[in-house]
């Protein structure tokens, strides 16, 4: 039976057409609230499933306020909106809905959102659980260890950096001065800068006296603090978080105190920064406020062991047991770059890939997938046994499913021998299937029973062949988006999508189109015996303000091609695509950027001029839009669209 479903909505007409909907798709509505405390009571009384949330409601309070309730409760939710005001939106990305539907939209929109939305409330639980499980272990297995004070907090903040994601954290005693700050700054990949007193004198200019003062100003409080966007610079009056601010550019912060179990060690605060406005939000609260009892006893049992340490023979105490950064290659594994966008990615990476869970790698083209997806079965269990790669576009329609699954000899015309399929191949190792959201839905139902039952049918054969493998699949399509379109199978798309790493597109890292670029002269500059070793100035601002619509595999070819026709030790010059005009527009040209309400309207105009301002009836614009006539006058009218159209 279906979760009941609670709609928070002060339009009559709007919220009337989605209990209509529900109704039809045999889900049960528990209720029609048009403010957050109906909201609130109508759930005290029943506990809905999940929650569809208008953001601008009656009464006091809006649809953001309310998601943060529902967070505690634990209730999935999903924002309806016409609303784009870029700051509503962010806070109301900050509280991570289950999905997000712009009016108007369509019946089939709303109801595969709808089952998304719960896959991921399920999910997402499980994952925050499997985090939590190895950050434990990591604790567990540092007990013991002869560490430092400093390199044993750095252990500490190193496991907490998957669960919290931060740039910089600083952890201080609040009844000792500032020789007892420890700063760490995250450089890369589990590599962090310590920044102590002098580094913190150095960077901010202070002298000694100031920073005592800057110290002791500072909240003191045994309450986990969160403070994000204009809340954080409201809170910036501490000396602490107005340095931390102007010097690092930090824009968020949560304070979390941790009283050492031993009790016999001051109150101990971890800041976390991030740059990101809204890098944490409320479920970052709740995570810290269960951490709270390990940190106290592994910082309690770290300030034991380095009591002990000191009063025993320091020659005689063995090397330190700081956690390694990973392998002895440049980067992460071959992969360069320190953007924080990035550094998440491999956060994800090592988090799941000593598990057998199906990863769905998300990102355009050229943002390097199959390389991820290399690194995962690099450093799973199954590392040992073969990674098979198919591109799912390259595909021939017609050998799919001998390509995949294999066949007899005979089975068809043209089948001389017994041919062994790539699941086969794969067997105890790891397939990895590339442009996923290529493949034919035939095809997808037969990949799903695979997913299932963990056997293939070979083209001809007369029993099922058991596979032991990993599936990790990769898009550039928006596969949610398939899924309403009816491209791509709802069922499958649960299956794939346990675990999925969303890279980035270049233009949202671009502080790492420096590092990337000189990589790639070194790299082509060996491969063609070629002595370039440096690129200008000018040529590197070039680089920076291009749009890049290939990513970093448009990067490496442009230097690659700069790097042959190089005259000497340095690039002075890479021609980029003419197209890039088409992103970058003169700067005396103002880029306007519609508002949804503006498109929404803009839409319905063109549909009502396609229809000769016909309203109703077969072919009319409600008909088109997929709305009831009386959704779509009340849309109208909202909008300033003239009723001066045939009913």
């Amino acid at each position: 039976m279906r979760d009941k479903i609670l709609i928070v909505e002060d339009q009559f007409v709007e919220a009337n057409h989605l209990r209509l909907m529900l109704k039809n798709a045999g889900y049960t509505v528990s209720g029609i609230a048009r403010s957050v405390e109906d909201a609130k009571a109508s759930i005290r009384q029943e506990k809905p499933g999940l929650v569809l949330l208008d953001i601008f409601l009656s009464g006091k309070g809006t649809g953001i306020d309310l998601a943060r309730y529902l967070k505690e409760e634990n209730i999935a939710f999903i924002y309806l909106s016409a609303n784009s005001d870029e700051d509503v939106l962010n806070k109301a990305k900050a509280t991570h809905p289950y999905g997000f539907l712009v009016k108007p939209f369509r019946e089939k929109d709303l109801l595969v959102t709808m089952e998304i939305a719960q896959y991921h409330q399920e999910h997402g639980l499980e994952s925050l659980f499997r985090k939590e499980l190895f950050f434990q272990k990591q604790l567990k297995a540092m007990s013991g260890s002869q560490l430092s004070l400093q390199d044993g907090l750095l252990n500490i903040v190193r496991a907490l950096q998957p669960l919290i994601p931060f740039d910089f954290v600083v952890l201080k005693t609040t009844d000792d001065g500032p020789d007892s700050i420890n700063g760490f700054l995250r450089i890369s990949y589990n590599e962090y800068q310590s920044i102590g007193v002098n580094e913190f004198q150095v960077i901010t200019k202070l002298k000694m006296h100031e920073m005592q003062s800057w110290f002791a100003n500072e909240n003191t409080s045994t309450a986990i603090t969160l403070h994000c966007g204009d809340d954080f610079e409201a809170a910036g009056s501490s000396g602490m978080k107005q340095a931390v601010a102007k010097y690092f550019g930090m824009h968020s912060h949560i304070s979390l105190p941790v009283k050492p179990a031993n009790g016999q060690h001051s109150l101990l605060q971890f800041h976390f920064f991030s740059r990101q406005p809204f890098g944490f939000d409320e479920e970052h609260l709740v995570l810290s406020e269960r951490l709270q009892g390990s940190l106290a006893q592994a910082t309690a049992a770290l300030i034991t062991q380095c009591h002990k340490n000191n009063s025993s023979d320091a020659a005689t105490a063995p090397a330190p047991n700081i956690i390694p950064s990973p392998g002895t290659e440049e980067g992460f594994y071959g992969i360069v770059g320190t953007s924080p966008l990035l550094l998440k990615v491999f956060d994800d990476v090592t988090q799941v890939a000593a598990s057998d869970t199906s990863v769905l790698i998300l990102g355009e083209s050229g943002t390097g997938k199959e390389r991820i997806a290399e690194i995962i079965h690099r450093l799973s269990p199954r590392a040992g046994h073969p990674m098979v790669k198919i591109n799912c576009a390259a595909l021939p329609p017609n050998l799919i499913e001998s390509e995949l699954f294999g066949h007899e000899k005979g089975a068809f015309t043209g089948a001389l021998d017994r041919r062994t399929g790539k699941f086969e191949q794969a067997s105890n190792g790891t397939i990895f299937l590339d442009e996923i959201g290529e493949m034919p839905l035939d095809m997808q139902a037969k990949l799903l029973r695979v997913l299932q039952e963990r056997e293939i049918d070979r083209i001809g054969g007369k029993v099922p062949i058991k596979v032991n493998l990993r599936i990790i699949t990769a898009t550039n399509r928006n596969l949610e988006k398939e899924v309403a379109e009816g491209r791509f199978r709802l069922d499958l798309y649960y299956r794939l999508n346990v675990f999925p790493i969303q890279l980035p597109p270049l233009r949202e890292r671009t502080e790492d189109i420096g590092i990337l670029t000189r990589h790639f002269i070194a790299a082509y500059s060996r491969k063609t015996a070629k002595n370039v070793r440096y690129i200008s100035d000018a040529a590197l601002k070039n680089l920076l303000t291009y749009h890049w619509p290939g990513n970093i595999r448009e990067l490496e070819n442009l230097v690659e091609r700069s790097v042959v026709l190089a005259k000497g030790d340095s690039i002075e010059e890479i021609p980029l695509p003419v197209s890039r005009n088409i992103f970058l527009p003169a700067e005396k040209e103002e880029l306007h950027i519609r508002t949804i309400e503006e498109n929404e309207k803009s839409h319905i105009l063109a549909v009502l001029k396609k229809c000769n301002g016909r309203i109703r009836g077969n072919g009319g614009a409600a008909e088109i839009l997929g709305v009831p006539p009386t959704t779509l006058a009340s849309k109208m009218k909202k909008l300033g669209i003239r009723r001066e159209f045939r009913e």
